[in-house]
């Protein structure tokens, strides 16, 4: 007998590969459709797991040591504990795991050796969540190329067909928003975002910043407001339950040079940020990018990281969902720019279906 679940294949050394995916088990669970997360680094070699902070720490610290290791990425088969990967495959086996929904190149190799030992037909979809292929795809090419690849952005197409979240809320209408713009660096806290802020306070902008360290938090002004994930967390960590989380997110107040911290109580509160806001502000990641389509938000692009981002970058600025930050700056950083991109947003926001809703819950028919 074979699983009927999906298996979802993540990865923590990018939140963009995991975040989407937290989203997508969400939804099904909430469907009654089974999934278990898989997250890469549990396959890694203790050791190895303990040098991802310290790289974490020098791509946030400078974008250009950052970059510098996009360009390095290579197959991550030396990191593996092949007795931890020889467990996960002899599980699989032994249930029948047979739909697989991957989102990073770097489980092609894994599951690879799975096709071999299991020797059944299986449903291999790749999330395709950047609008060319990432380094974790460039260095499996081979592998990827006989699998079905599910682009979100394809760029020949010019309209994306399907968007990623928990559940399938419709985008606040603009005129409802809180007004405020939403700062970040991605997972890792690196890009040029911070450079941002002190500009756009000057324009009167209310601003919702997430911070890599908290000690990027500045004295509370009233209108600025900063938020964090708790330092504890690490997306291959796991809950008392043995699941895998949303990261736990924090608001931060210093307030006469003490800092404060503020537990938010669901991840859904970070996602009702999101909701509110009349733009966002980042590099141009394809987690982000999908942010931008589920949640009709504006997307104001940064200097990208590698390839795919520039990639993305142009993608998305050639469908009308977003703009480069030097070109909304040259315009004065103008609300109503930002208000027709996000009628643009929307309009096609209500003419796409979640992914999950697509490809999963349309299997059973009491789910569409």
């Amino acid at each position: 007998m074979y699983s009927s679940s999906v298996t979802l294949l993540a990865s923590g050394n990018s939140l963009g590969a995991y975040i989407p995916a937290m989203h997508l088990h969400t939804y099904l669970q909430s469907k009654g459709i089974g999934t278990e997360v898989h997250v890469l680094e549990n396959l890694y070699h203790e050791e190895v797991r303990h040098k991802i902070r310290s790289t974490k720490k020098a791509f946030h610290a400078d974008f250009s040591v950052a970059r510098m290791g996009h360009k390095l990425a290579k197959p991550v088969d030396s990191s593996l504990d092949e007795e931890a990967v020889r467990r996960m495959l002899d599980g699989w086996r032994q249930v029948g795991v047979t739909r697989f929904a991957v989102f990073t190149g770097f489980w092609l190799p894994i599951l690879e050796r799975y096709k071999a030992a299991a020797d059944i037909s299986l449903d291999i979809r790749l999330i395709r969540l950047d609008a060319s292929d990432t380094p974790s795809y460039k260095v499996h090419k081979p592998l990827y190329l006989g699998c079905d690849n599910v682009w979100f952005y394809e760029p020949s197409k010019r309209s994306p067909g399907s968007y990623l979240a928990s559940d399938e809320a419709e985008p606040l209408p603009y005129s409802q928003r809180t007004g405020r713009i939403l700062i970040h660096g991605g997972g890792w806290g690196i890009g040029t975002y911070a450079g941002t802020i002190s500009e756009l306070r000057k324009f009167g902008y209310s601003l919702d910043v997430i911070v890599y360290d908290p000690s990027e938090v500045e004295e509370d002004d009233g209108v600025t407001r900063y938020f964090g994930t708790e330092a504890f967390w690490d997306p291959w960590s796991r809950d008392a339950q043995g699941r895998h989380t949303f990261p736990p997110m924090v608001r931060y107040v210093r307030e006469d040079g003490i800092l404060r911290e503020f537990p938010l109580g669901d991840y859904s509160e970070y996602t009702d940020l999101m909701r509110n806001c009349v733009a966002i502000i980042s590099k141009p990641g394809g987690a982000t990018l999908n942010d931008s389509l589920a949640f009709g938000i504006p997307f104001v692009m940064l200097e990208p990281f590698g390839d795919h981002e520039l990639h993305n970058s142009a993608y998305w600025e050639s469908c009308g969902f977003g703009i480069r930050f030097t070109e909304w700056k040259a315009q004065d950083f103008s609300k109503p720019m930002l208000e027709e991109i996000c009628r643009r947003l929307l309009e096609q926001r209500s003419k796409i279906n979640h992914f999950g809703r697509n490809t999963y819950a349309a299997e059973n028919s009491s789910y569409v």
